[in-house]
């Protein structure tokens, strides 16, 4: 899919199609793809150029990296490689409260609704995966001059007919099934209208950052497609309905990160002194 020498490089933000989205990567990249985590304590919990070499030599040919610790502002152009950055926005508000929903129901924490909005990692979430301080102005540069494509978790199908024109003469297959779905304990709509006013303070520098990649970005990438971009959505969304996924890729796929890539890169990092699990 990659020219030699390319990395494409999605930065996955929690909450916000990731899952969903790596699954076609794998099936995409098949045995030139790998889950980025860090393999030093040094790299402090980003995918470094450091690691990126290691990872090279776990799968060779590697040309597809995805992860939460791949983000824009880590040193991976050192590693001589172009790098091709893309990832998904979410709607900041139903992210924010996905991502408490996600804690309680998938990581079992016990806290109140109260205790998240006091827990200061997860403000601005999305801002910060683009610039380590929050920073709004950095934050909106590197969307618009470091990542190749921005999409949205509410246009998930525009921004795969998107993708798959970025990459061509590559053949991507966009076609998809939705992973990781919430399993709705936790109630969402009372959340959304006892905390609105707090939600959305907490969220400021996202729901701008957000905006910016939808009134600005997004129209350029429609305005370069041209005119067949609808025609091409609609089209893909009637396919993908009747999509019929091989599983001959899926099992395969499985096979060799749980035998072999998950064994030796948790070796890798156990030798560097950190935990064999994570994605940091």
């Amino acid at each position: 899919m990659s020219n030699s020498g390319e990395i494409l490089a999605f930065v996955h933000v929690e909450k916000a199609a990731g899952t969903t989205f790596i699954h076609i990567l794998r099936h995409n990249y098949f045995l030139k793809y790998i889950d980025a985590r860090p393999f030093y304590k040094e790299s402090n919990g980003l995918f470094t150029a450091r690691d990126l070499n290691v990872a090279r030599k776990v799968v060779p040919g590697l040309s597809c990296i995805a992860g939460h610790s791949v983000k824009p502002f880590a040193d991976l152009d050192a590693s001589g490689l172009k790098i091709n950055y893309i990832t998904i926005l979410r709607d900041p508000v139903k992210r924010y409260v996905s991502q408490y929903q996600y804690w309680v129901e998938r990581m079992g924490k016990k806290l109140s609704f109260e205790e998240f909005l006091d827990t200061e990692e997860v403000s601005n979430f999305q801002t910060k995966k683009y610039d380590p301080n929050g920073n709004i102005d950095n934050a909106k540069k590197v969307l618009k001059d470091k990542i190749m494509l921005v999409g949205f978790v509410e246009q998930f199908d525009e921004f795969l007919v998107l993708l798959k024109n970025k990459l061509l003469p590559g053949e991507f297959d966009p076609k998809y099934q939705q992973q990781n779905l919430a399993r709705n304990r936790v109630k969402t709509s009372d959340i959304f209208e006892q905390y609105k006013e707090s939600i959305l303070e907490k969220n400021v520098l996202d729901i701008e950052l957000y905006q910016y990649a939808k009134e600005i970005l997004y129209p350029e990438y429609i305005k370069d497609y041209g005119s067949e971009f609808q025609n091409d959505v609609d089209t893909f969304k009637s396919v993908n309905e009747k999509a019929n996924l091989t599983m001959y890729k899926r099992y395969t796929d499985y096979m060799l990160r749980k035998v072999y890539i998950e064994p030796v890169t948790n070796l890798i990092r156990i030798s560097h002194g950190m935990q064999a699990k994570g994605s940091y």
